[in-house]
């Protein structure tokens, strides 16, 4: 039993910083899904015993303990991987308290998902600390996989004006400006504490970055400005009626044959290497992304195809980043 335990420990210290495992966890014991998943449950049976669950949080809820390997899903139905198990075989030895007590330390809103899930409160913005945090930690972490993806891209089509919506601390565009020293940029980032540090972070560029903070959808601009238009993890706080105003709007800001870049986690995905899980965006914002009351859970890859094809745009090309962290959507604007 103490090799068991200490084995769990182990892994429960190095996915700290991993605060989507942090809430995987304390939300299974608070609504007792590791209990009942011992044995094999399908999504409908489980909502069918808790008629008030929010359907899609719980849908998010088993998406991310799957790829966090704490389940598995056979058939349809999900089960308690090993490591699933020895969460529910210690949660008597103090694992239980344990991590009730990070979820406190680390905010008052990681206790809220749970009574989200049972619809006793509304999904809405967290407490502001909590937001700049893991905006600013997802902002630099997705850094060391989208960068090569993105400086490929603008030797080949030859950017000059790029507009990323959703920037954060805008560690993207300082690293397309220094490589390229004609490019310039625009940066709209909503949370208006990372949208102040991004703006401090960019003022040595000489003019050449913007930073504004503003929803994208009230973002007006000269039409046909942009070679390409950035959306990092942003298409997750819309509906599928949003996503198409959304494009919509960015397609009348780009240049004819300009392009439109999506970065999205998907559903369904592989796992990726175990030493990457603390490090990547999917699940450092997973909980952030569940409390938003726009958020309508991670979309398939066909959805992405279809939503592009939908609002006009053509030669798509989807680009998985290293260890399967997300995928890259590309697209262009036609020429007429």
């Amino acid at each position: 039993m103490q090799i068991g335990m200490l084995a769990l420990l182990g892994k429960t210290v190095s996915l700290m910083e991993n605060l989507g495992f942090l809430w995987l966890v304390h939300t299974g014991y608070e609504l007792n899904l590791w209990e009942r998943l011992l044995k094999e449950e399908t999504k409908e049976n489980i909502l069918a015993d808790n008629e008030n669950w929010d359907a899609l949080l719980l849908d998010h809820w088993l998406e991310q303990a799957k790829s966090q390997e704490l389940i598995v899903l056979t058939n349809g139905r999900y089960q308690l991987s090993k490591t699933g198990r020895a969460i529910h075989d210690y949660r008597d030895y103090g694992l239980e308290a344990m991590y009730k007590e990070f979820a406190l330390h680390w905010g008052p809103c990681f206790a809220q998902l749970p009574d989200l899930i049972k619809s006793k409160i509304p999904r809405g913005q967290m407490d502001s600390e909590m937001e700049n945090e893991l905006i600013s930690r997802a902002s630099k972490s997705s850094e060391l996989f989208v960068w090569p993806v993105l400086k490929g891209k603008c030797e080949k089509d030859c950017w000059h004006k790029v507009l990323d919506a959703g920037c954060g601390e805008a560690v993207l565009l300082q690293r397309l400006a220094e490589e390229f020293p004609r490019l310039r940029g625009v940066g709209l980032e909503i949370n208006s504490s990372v949208a102040n540090r991004a703006g401090v972070a960019t003022e040595s560029y000489q003019g050449r970055i913007r930073i504004e903070s503003m929803d994208v959808l009230e973002f007006k601009d000269t039409p046909g400005t942009y070679d390409c238009c950035l959306l990092n993890n942003n298409i997750y706080y819309f509906n599928g009626e949003k996503r198409r105003e959304l494009l919509n709007s960015l397609m009348k800001l780009l240049r004819p044959g300009g392009q439109i870049g999506i970065l999205t986690a998907l559903r369904g995905g592989a796992p990726a290497f175990q030493i990457f899980k603390t490090h990547i965006p999917q699940n450092l914002m997973s909980f952030f992304l569940a409390c938003h009351e726009g958020f309508e859970g991670l979309p398939l890859e066909e959805e992405m195809l279809d939503l592009l094809e939908q609002t006009g745009f053509s030669q798509i090309e989807v680009i998985p980043l290293p260890f399967k962290v997300s995928h890259y959507f590309f697209a262009r604007k036609p020429l007429e």
